[in-house]
């Protein structure tokens, strides 16, 4: 069934996702289903029935297995999708209408972030307190642990990763061999702001984090519904501001434009535009921020 993705209600969606053409692929976690949104605006059904539950290995048809609660995506640059079904403990794999499962997690109770490499020879999965990886040779092993709460993570081009650490209140650089750093907030709910030292600035439960080719990366706090970017020198500027009410509202301006909030943002990132998609977890939206326009 094809509808117009503004009249759809989503349930808990969180995180968005772009394809190379354009389209925008969504895990709407309560509805246990990805959805789809293609270019010319209409919104279908990719995987999953709507109902909760597990058919399964695969392969199958996509929209005849069943998921549940997705809460994480991930698509390749061939427009493969990657999901991360959190109640059966799996990632599966979604291509040409056919559903299988490249592995299985092992105890991701808190999973949210994915990605996985186009020749599928590396994974990660933010699970709760650790970071963990898989590779077909090695099966699912733990990366990097230590964290509060993980929420999601950007692989970068050198093999490197940003890491949201929501309830430590920071992000995280971790090197290809494991290493971390603190890249950005100061462990607590405030202080800092903006034009001031990202290390010095608080995120307040930051969740989504997305990198760019210039060095700098984008943040999305829970709460107070705010976006922030870190430039390569390391200075935050308050992008998309929210307000302490968890509020949604208006299309416009994301900089300056008071009548403009997002609620609660779960995940952030970027298309081959360079538009970012905002994901708003309870209040169902993904808002889309052009990079020369206004948020819609």
């Amino acid at each position: 069934i094809r509808d117009s993705a503004t009249s759809a209600e989503l349930s808990r969606p969180h995180i968005a996702q772009a394809g190379s053409e354009g389209s925008v692929y969504v895990a709407d976690k309560d509805a246990h289903a990805i959805r789809k949104v293609a270019t010319d605006g209409s919104i279908t059904t990719f995987a999953g029935t709507n109902a909760a539950g597990d058919d399964g290995a695969g392969p199958g048809a996509a929209t005849s297995m069943r998921l549940s609660s997705p809460n994480g995506l991930w698509v390749s640059s061939t427009d493969t999708v990657y999901v991360l079904d959190l109640g059966n403990d799996k990632v599966r794999k979604v291509k040409d209408g056919t559903m299988s499962t490249l592995f299985s997690i092992g105890g991701a109770s808190t999973g949210r972030g994915l990605w996985v490499a186009d020749d599928e020879s590396l994974a990660y999965v933010a699970a709760g307190s650790s970071l963990k990886k898989w590779t077909p040779a090695g099966g699912v092993e733990v990366f990097v642990s230590g964290f509060a709460s993980l929420g999601n993570f950007f692989v970068q081009p050198n093999g490197g990763l940003l890491v949201a650490d929501r309830f430590g209140h920071r992000i995280y650089h971790v090197s290809a061999d494991g290493q971390k750093t603190v890249v950005a907030g100061n462990g607590q709910a405030s202080g800092g702001g903006d034009g001031q030292a990202a290390l010095d600035t608080g995120l307040n439960e930051v969740r989504g984090v997305w990198g760019e080719p210039a060095g700098g990366f984008y943040v999305a706090t829970h709460k107070g519904g705010q976006v922030w970017y870190v430039d390569a020198a390391g200075i935050i500027h308050l992008f998309v501001n929210g307000d302490a009410n968890d509020s949604h509202a208006g299309d416009g301006l994301a900089f300056d434009d008071a009548s403009v909030r997002i609620s609660e943002p779960r995940g952030i990132t970027m298309d081959s535009d360079g538009n970012l998609l905002i994901t708003e977890h309870d209040g169902g939206y993904i808002r889309r921020v052009n990079r020369t326009g206004p948020v819609q």
